[in-house]
């Protein structure tokens, strides 16, 4: 699947891809702070199998994701690792970091 280019491309593929299933008993909202001609602020609130994704910032993030917007859209289309780039420093993650790493667990690959 090719790597959205915008927030509302990423919005749909998060919604497409979320996984009811895994998500259940989940209460937990990230928010992404992506930088670039293509960035913005998102967040998303899973709550007990459902996800609610909206362009906008949340007002109580469990965890906020900071990288270029061209590198999440990788990260979304299978291109990047989200592991190595928080190695290199490309993804900053502040708050819970059990909660950060649980996030992916969320959605099916595209």
């Amino acid at each position: 699947m090719p790597a959205p280019d915008s927030i509302d491309q990423a919005l749909d593929w998060l919604r497409k891809f979320f996984d009811p299933e895994a998500a259940a008993g989940v209460q937990v909202t990230y928010q992404f702070d992506l930088s670039g001609p293509a960035g913005g602020v998102f967040h998303l609130t899973i709550a007990d199998g459902s996800l609610e994704a909206l362009p906008e910032p949340a007002e109580r993030p469990d965890v906020v994701f900071r990288a270029a917007a061209e590198d999440y859209f990788g990260i979304l289309a299978g291109s990047e690792n989200a592991d190595l780039l928080y190695m290199a420093g490309r993804l900053e993650i502040e708050g819970d970091a059990m909660l950060a790493g649980k996030a992916r667990t969320y959605f099916k690959a595209g």
